[in-house]
């Protein structure tokens, strides 16, 4: 089986990323903006934005 060229792959982390953000864009809001929240809220969800596109690339980038 041929594997996809690269940008066909960049398409679709894009596209599955996009996907996710609008499926999970207001329940995040909500949780993010609640008066409950903890102050470091913001910053934990993007350090784990982060570490999933950190594993996307060191997944793609292994031999």
């Amino acid at each position: 089986m041929r594997e996809p060229p690269p940008d066909r792959h960049i398409d679709r982390t894009v596209a599955l990323g996009l996907l996710i953000l609008l499926l999970f864009s207001a329940p995040i809001m909500n949780w993010w903006t609640s008066p409950n929240s903890p102050w470091y809220l913001p910053y934990l969800i993007w350090m784990v934005v982060i570490c999933i596109i950190a594993w996307i690339n060191l997944r793609r980038h292994e031999p």
